[in-house]
């Protein structure tokens, strides 16, 4: 995986939010607000595979997480958080749409959640919880879908 992290100062996206200067745009709904502090509340946990706490989460026990903050129950693996969400193409991603990657050459193996401007927050294997650019070469080339549940 990319070693370069992503360093912004924005905190989420809503279509009708603001952008700053250096990420994406703030949160516009309540439920996007709600979420944005979720995920900020999350950043820096470490990576473990199959964990699901603040001590260590993967990547889709920290959406999931996300996802129950704001009172939406989505499956616990990457995989069947795809087969769930409405799909939704690279272009028409919005805050709070996840991000589907295949990283292991065998179908969907990764996601995180869109936050606007390219901008994407996930579990990183070897950073933990971190945001990330789509257009990085790493998943740029591994970017499978789109899926919306708000």
């Amino acid at each position: 995986m990319p070693s370069s992290t992503v360093t912004t100062s924005g905190s989420g996206s809503g279509s009708g939010g603001t952008q700053s200067a250096s990420g994406p745009p703030t949160p516009s709904t309540s439920a996007e607000h709600r979420m944005q502090a979720e995920i900020d509340s999350w950043m820096g946990t470490p990576y473990v595979y199959g964990g699901t706490t603040r001590h260590g989460v993967d990547c889709s026990a920290f959406t999931q997480a996300v996802y129950r903050s704001i009172d939406i129950d989505i499956p616990r693996r990457a995989s069947r958080q795809a087969a769930a969400a409405q799909t939704i193409s690279r272009s028409n991603l919005r805050y709070g749409d996840l991000v589907f990657f295949n990283t292991s050459g065998s179908g969907i193996s990764h996601c995180g959640i869109y936050l606007g401007n390219g901008e994407f927050v996930h579990a990183s294997s070897s950073r933990g919880v971190v945001r990330d650019l789509l257009s990085h070469p790493y998943y740029s080339s591994r970017f499978v879908q789109g899926g919306r549940f708000l």
